[in-house]
């Protein structure tokens, strides 16, 4: 074997390994002292890991505590169900309003709008009819743009440096 058969030798300590694996791993062991190494490195690890997890007691009543976390759980997945059914419901509630007074609210709709163009038309004649607004309208609009183009080249001048 000539390559290093590292991923393997783990599988070689836990025995997981068929009998053709096996014995060349312990072929190539008996010539690579770096994986003799490592293969004892990872036993004595195995070995600390064993003993430690042996130190370690279960508290007395976590059986309990994992029965009623599961119990919880499942009440949990049932009342997920019921805000599932409780969308479905509501969705429902609003397309069957919608059937309902579908025409009702399109005509409120297009009534609005018709309003707002109406208002819009009637301020901007009687802007028109009134000197002084019409002339303060202008000013304020060469106002916005003279603004709006020193703001712009402002921008660019950074952007271009």
């Amino acid at each position: 074997m000539t390559k290093h058969p590292e991923e393997q030798l783990s599988a070689y300590l836990d025995d997981e390994l068929t009998q053709d694996e096996r014995k060349e791993i312990e072929a190539h062991l008996e010539t690579c002292e770096s994986c003799q190494e490592l293969l004892e490195a990872m036993a004595v690890n195995n070995d600390d890991l064993v003993q430690t997890f042996s130190l370690i007691e279960a508290p007395m009543d976590l059986e309990v505590r994992v029965m009623q976390s599961i119990a919880s759980e499942e009440g949990r997945q049932f009342a997920g169900n019921g805000r599932i059914l409780a969308l479905l419901l509501g969705l429902l509630t609003l397309g069957l309003f919608y059937l309902l007074t579908g025409a009702i609210i399109g005509k409120l709709i297009h009534g609005w709008s018709k309003l707002a163009i109406t208002l819009i038309y009637a301020s901007s004649h009687f802007i028109l009819s009134v000197p002084a607004l019409t002339g303060g309208t202008i000013v304020l609009s060469l106002f916005i743009l003279v603004t709006s183009f020193i703001s712009l080249r402002r921008l660019l001048q950074t952007s271009a440096s």
